[in-house]
């Protein structure tokens, strides 16, 4: 006699391991976060490197230089990883970068530099290590979403407990960032700990999405020969994309100090929480969507309006007609809809409705190195050509400039792969019209 147990006692399990998974995913990238993103919290109007150069901003190329290279690396070393062996690697990366703050500390100001390069070196890689556990499932988006509100909210706090180290512990902006990293990386070994132990994905899963696997380099280069007119299209999306997010990211302490807040440091979260939820209530839906086709023109609208949103609000503000708040908050749910879009539903239901041979950390990588590629431009830009313009303004054009590129790009791109979905159907049911 075979028992069959209660449905009531099955959901309860998944929904207790969707949960566990995603607070697994959540620390972690958390975790990361205050190792990577913890300096940003200081200004270093003190630290001169001579030629009339910023030292915040070389900080920044710096350290997002060597993250480039990381992205780059995984390509190779993302999409080929074995499974059994990223819970190592997670540690190895992000205890190596956690090393380099200690470094940052009391090295002398060319070295400060050298530390950072090697900071950002290997923390580019913990993104899809990550993301590795999560895709590939039927509630990858939801998972995946609330991995990317780390993008928004993580960042804000990291740079908050930073600032307040500073102002209220008189920590040296020197040490400041490896506090903060000591301070959460208990919670990234838990984390770690949690991501092993948690549950595979079901045949279930496997049947929507398909199987996720290592992908060789042959089968890189076909995906691409297939596919790389459309996926050139989400690349250049994407790059743009990662220029406005970064750049805001980055400056979002000399956004308001330039603005009249400088003694507000909790600004830096408030304004991030509204988007944070935004974002992740609209990019958690995707999961009730289970044609992968309709729920990634569904994402490419949503990109589209996220450009929309940024356009309206950028010539708002510039026309002074909205709040620097209502900005900061309008444009943040503006990019960062469309970027967490790319990470927890565009490339993962591509990938299922092609029906693709591989894994997303193939796309994601490739899309990512180039989108710091541009990031690490703009930087270069800025220093070089625009070193004493004021960056709210230089934002303000950024932000123009890309939104018009996305919402043209979206809307050609599902041209393209509506072409292409139409003659894989045919091709799956011959005579189909």
């Amino acid at each position: 006699m075979i028992l069959k147990v209660p449905t009531f006692f099955i959901d309860k399990a998944r929904r207790f391991s969707t949960l566990w998974i995603m607070v697994a995913a959540f620390l972690c990238y958390t975790g990361m976060y205050a190792v990577r993103k913890s300096f940003l919290a200081g200004q270093y109007l003190d630290l001169g490197f001579g030629f009339n150069m910023d030292a915040k901003t070389v900080l920044v190329i710096s350290q997002v230089l060597g993250y480039l290279c990381s992205k780059f690396l995984g390509i190779k070393v993302i999409s080929e990883m074995p499974h059994q062996k990223r819970g190592g690697w997670l540690i190895g990366l992000v205890g190596f970068a956690l090393l380099m703050l200690l470094v940052f500390a009391y090295a002398p100001p060319v070295v400060k530099v050298l530390a950072l390069f090697f900071n950002g070196l290997p923390l580019g890689m913990v993104f899809g290590v990550v993301f590795s556990y999560l895709e590939g499932r039927k509630n990858t988006e939801l998972l995946a979403a609330g991995l990317s509100t780390t993008f928004i909210f993580s960042t804000g706090l990291v740079k908050t407990v930073g600032v307040m180290l500073i102002q209220n512990l008189n920590i040296s902006e020197n040490m400041m960032p490896f506090i903060t990293g000591l301070l959460f990386f208990p919670l990234f070994l838990v984390s770690v700990l949690m991501l092993g132990i948690s549950k595979k994905p079901s045949r279930e899963d496997i049947k929507e999405r398909s199987k996720r696997l290592p992908m060789t380099k042959n089968e890189r280069k076909e995906f691409l020969r297939q596919h790389g007119i459309g996926f050139s299209g989400l690349v250049l999306i994407y790059i743009l994309l990662t220029i406005v997010r970064d750049f805001r990211d980055n400056f979002i302490v000399e956004f308001w100090s330039e603005l009249g807040y400088a003694q507000k440091p909790g600004l830096i979260t408030l304004t991030e929480v509204p988007v944070a939820i935004i974002v992740l209530v609209i990019a958690a839906f995707g999961v009730l969507l289970r044609d992968s086709y309709k729920a990634f023109n569904w994402s490419m609208w949503l990109t589209a309006s996220g450009g929309i949103l940024i356009l309206i609000a950028s010539v708002l503000f510039k026309e002074a007609l909205v709040s620097p708040v209502a900005w900061i908050i309008a444009t943040g749910v503006g990019v960062y809809l469309p970027y967490i879009l790319f990470h927890c539903l565009i490339f993962e239901r591509l990938v299922a409705f092609l029906r693709a041979k591989g894994n997303v950390g193939f796309l994601f990588y490739t899309a990512d190195a180039l989108g710091y590629l541009g990031s690490v431009f703009i930087l270069f830009y800025k220093e070089l050509i625009d070193n004493k313009g004021s960056l709210v303004s230089f934002f303000e054009q950024i932000n123009i400039n890309a939104s018009i590129v996305v919402i043209i790009g979206s809307i050609l791109t599902m041209v393209y792969f509506k072409s292409k979905y139409a003659k894989r159907k045919e091709h799956l049911v011959p005579g189909l019209k």
